[in-house]
């Protein structure tokens, strides 16, 4: 007690824990909105960059004569990286078989590689709109977390000395239910859940998240069908990386938040992508509208 006989008490121990206890209850509580919140952002910019690159990619058929974009250009026989007809000219320089992104650069605003190079068959991306925010690691080129309809879309054949069989956008039917772009897994998809690994920049383990995620296969294959990683390897399927879902634009540049199972995937319990069987079907996959098999 003081000289006027007021009485000074700070806090007891109960009182302080129990004010412990309620801010703990409230930032228990806080913490799953904000986080769901946070998703919600990363999903919504994701979106944002799938429609800006399928915007790109229909402004780089109406350049190119109606023919859609690759999902590479050919490896012309003899000397690798040290023969010239493999170096092409992409709107930054000279680069070693450019993938579908890079030849789509000039017409997404932002580059995706500002030096590219001849003698590296992949490179690092340089701008966010390439790379997924909820996978904003991801940034390989050939380890990409956007993956390309290149079967039905940007399947080129290379016959003696020539590129054959140039796809034409005008012969897509269904440009609604066409899938361009989607979030992409790699071959990780070809595993079960528990054996994948964790994504590594560089990386070339089939089981490993994000492997030859640069191209999405459909869900339906045929034993004689190509596979992302080239003869043999194993299927790549889209990455349901948002609540269980993947972002897809379609031919229309619109975008959506589908399951693997809506988007005509087979998949087991054990999270393993199928190549046939359990419904899988290529209906938003073949252009067409129909269950057709890849060319």
């Amino acid at each position: 007690m003081d000289m006027q006989g007021n009485s000074k008490r700070g806090f007891t121990l109960i009182e302080v824990l129990v004010v412990i206890g309620i801010i703990g209850a409230l930032v228990a509580i806080l913490i799953p909105s904000l986080s769901s919140a946070r998703n919600q952002s990363r999903s919504t910019l994701c979106q944002t960059n799938l429609r800006t690159l399928g915007q790109a990619w229909g402004l780089y058929s109406d350049e190119n004569q109606d023919t859609m974009v690759p999902g590479r250009l050919p490896r012309w026989k003899g000397g690798g990286f040290a023969n010239p007809e493999n170096h092409y000219t992409v709107s930054t320089g000279l680069k070693y078989r450019p993938r579908w992104p890079v030849l789509m650069q000039p017409y997404v605003g932002a580059p995706a590689l500002l030096k590219p190079l001849t003698y590296r068959d992949r490179q690092n991306y340089d701008s966010p709109v390439y790379v997924c925010p909820s996978a904003a690691d991801w940034t390989d080129e050939r380890n990409s977390a956007y993956g390309y309809n290149y079967q039905f879309l940007g399947s080129h054949r290379v016959s003696g000395d020539k590129l054959r069989k140039l796809a034409q956008r005008s012969r897509i039917r269904n440009t609604s239910k066409t899938v361009v772009i989607a979030d992409s897994m790699g071959s990780a998809a070809a595993f079960p859940s528990r054996q994948r690994l964790p994504y590594e920049n560089a990386a070339r383990e089939e089981h490993r998240r994000g492997n030859y995620g640069w191209l999405i296969d459909p869900p339906r294959l045929e034993p004689s069908s190509s596979r992302a990683g080239g003869s043999g390897s194993k299927r790549s399927a889209p990455d349901p990386r948002h609540r269980d879902r993947a972002n897809v634009v379609f031919v229309d540049d619109h975008a959506e938040l589908l399951s693997l199972h809506d988007l005509g995937y087979g998949v087991k319990p054990d999270g393993l992508v199928v190549d046939s069987g359990l419904e899988a079907n290529n209906r938003l996959f073949s252009g067409t509208g129909e269950d057709t098999s890849p060319p």
